[in-house]
């Protein structure tokens, strides 16, 4: 056979298989260049319907309030003098000594003088007397109390740190698995291809 007759069945050839794909690969075998479709699945799964958060709570601390015995004034040690100690006595004084005087008297006989004893003249005057002296004493003052009120703390402040989890649902949703695209496949076994 001729070069230019295999050139003619050639483009006889190509242009039979151009126009009918169907029986072109009649008795061989063909492939097809077939568009796959995307590929989707419903499926469950977790979504956060409110975030996790943290809470810091504090406590007051719980007081009570106590009576308490306090020293308002320490115990002092001081010292005072004593005033001395007197006494009043009482005391004869004599004014005008014992003595004599003479007395004049008339009497039938004439006139007559004698000698008179005159008692002495005394006084009774009030006298202090000291019985002890003024002495250095130690005083000593007791320390001074009172009470009042004092606030206790029986339960101390708290700081207390609550942690909370977020909270999730369950939901259906639909889902691209595998991105379509095109591939050869064997002519007559891909039924989505129509042929």
């Amino acid at each position: 056979m001729s070069t230019c007759r295999l050139a003619a069945l050639a483009a006889v050839l190509s242009m039979t298989s151009m126009a009918a794909p169907a029986w072109a690969c009649r008795g061989g075998e063909c492939y097809d260049k077939v568009r796959l479709p995307d590929v989707y699945e419903t499926v469950d799964r977790q979504v956060v319907v409110r975030p996790g958060y943290r809470e810091v709570v504090e406590t007051e601390p719980t007081v009570v309030v106590r009576p308490e015995r306090v020293l308002i004034e320490p115990r002092r040690v001081g010292y005072e003098m004593t005033p001395p100690v007197t006494r009043t006595v009482f005391q004869e004084i004599v004014v005008r000594p014992a003595g004599y005087r003479w007395e004049t008297t008339y009497g039938p006989y004439g006139e007559r003088r004698c000698k008179v004893p005159v008692p002495a003249e005394v006084k009774v005057v009030p006298r202090e007397v000291f019985v002890a002296p003024g002495r250095r004493v130690r005083v000593v003052t007791p320390p001074v109390y009172g009470v009042r009120e004092r606030v206790v703390a029986v339960k101390p402040a708290r700081r207390v740190v609550m942690d909370y989890p977020p909270v999730v649902a369950r939901e259906r949703a639909r889902v691209l698995v595998r991105r379509g695209g095109t591939a050869w496949v064997r002519t007559g076994t891909y039924a989505g291809y129509g042929w």
